[in-house]
């Protein structure tokens, strides 16, 4: 029987703490994920029946994969998982990862893809029991990256990528390209899904947070022959609601909160000159009110840290201590 020194044994019962630790945070994350995070996005895809139709409409030269040679392994850290709706999957020795995109065209969904990708495979590299310090060459799964743009496509390319369109990246040793889907054949999983959000943000338009706006989408969808099956479930409503609901709380408290930010930066201003203090209070004051809503947004789930940083041009630390020096002084 080998012997452990006392200095091998506090490693090997750090080590082990540490993956304990790092095991519950993951499934406390799953858990805010699945609370605040959910979408019919996610929802759909993430059922077998409708992932196989998915993985089809990408791949319809593939006619021999069935619905149980797909495994699902989308994230659900807090940190990658943010106001896109993300859903990865493994099929053979591949790994397709799609977010889906619902407002604005953001191209630094290829940086969160990065950092998607990599997270992905530190993952797979711990359940495989991988060593990537070892000199045998690492056997991993082929990416390939797609972004479901539910809006107008107008000029907006067919591809994206690392090395063409971030800042600075144009000789980088690294490149990750995504496709992006605007469309698809008619009547896929695809395009029905695709045709669902336009209806959708349509309505949500014209009603607001009603139950008319879902009572409608489902009308109109219904007539058009689009996720018939999957529109019948009770759920599905439930899930638009919340999403809504998340929409509206955020938009409400950001107004607000820039309103008094205002008012209190005006009020501040005034001591320190009409015009200069004016504008100078008046950004301060925004700025401040900005970070103390994101934070809350932040604290009951509907957004990340990473989400709230990207709003307000700060890095996540920087976005932590800021709005923590902020509820301080409250």
């Amino acid at each position: 029987m080998i012997k452990l020194s006392a200095r091998k044994k506090k490693r090997v019962i750090n080590k082990k703490q540490k993956s304990m630790d790092e095991n519950t945070l993951i499934q406390k994350e799953i858990n805010v994920n699945r609370n605040a995070k959910d979408s019919v996005f996610c929802d759909l895809f993430g059922k077998p029946e409708y992932l196989i139709q998915l993985y089809r409409a990408l791949h319809p030269e593939d006619t021999k994969t069935q619905e149980n040679d797909l495994t699902i392994v989308t994230l659900t850290s807090v940190f990658l998982k943010g106001i896109y709706n993300d859903l990865g999957f493994m099929i053979g020795n591949r790994l397709i990862v799609l977010v889906e995109e619902q407002s604005t065209f953001a191209y630094n969904i290829i940086v969160r893809l990065l950092m998607y990708l990599a997270e992905t495979y530190r993952r797979y590299i711990d359940r495989n029991n991988l060593n990537e310090y070892s000199t045998t060459r690492l056997e991993l799964p082929r990416p390939e990256f797609y972004m479901v743009y539910t809006g107008e496509k107008g000029r907006h390319p067919d591809w994206i990528s690392f090395r063409k369109d971030i800042p600075g990246m144009e000789e980088c040793p690294v490149d990750l390209e995504v496709k992006v889907i605007y469309d698809s054949e008619e009547g896929d999983i695809l395009n029905q899904y695709i045709i669902f959000s336009k209806v959708f943000t349509e309505q949500y338009k014209i009603y607001g947070k009603s139950q008319k706006t879902i009572d409608e989408t489902f009308r109109i969808c219904r007539d058009k022959d689009v996720l018939q099956e999957y529109l019948k479930q009770e759920e599905v409503a439930a899930i638009m609601y919340k999403f809504m609901d998340q929409e509206t709380a955020m938009k409400k408290a950001l107004r607000t909160e820039r309103q008094e930010g205002w008012q209190e930066g005006h009020q501040e201003g005034r001591q320190e000159g009409w015009q200069e203090g004016r504008q100078k209070g008046r950004q301060e004051g925004e700025a401040d009110g900005m970070l103390k809503t994101l934070a809350g947004l932040v604290k009951e789930g509907i957004l990340t840290v990473a989400d709230a940083a990207q709003r307000t041009g700060l890095t996540p630390s920087e976005f932590q201590s800021r709005s923590a020096a902020l509820i301080g002084k409250k």
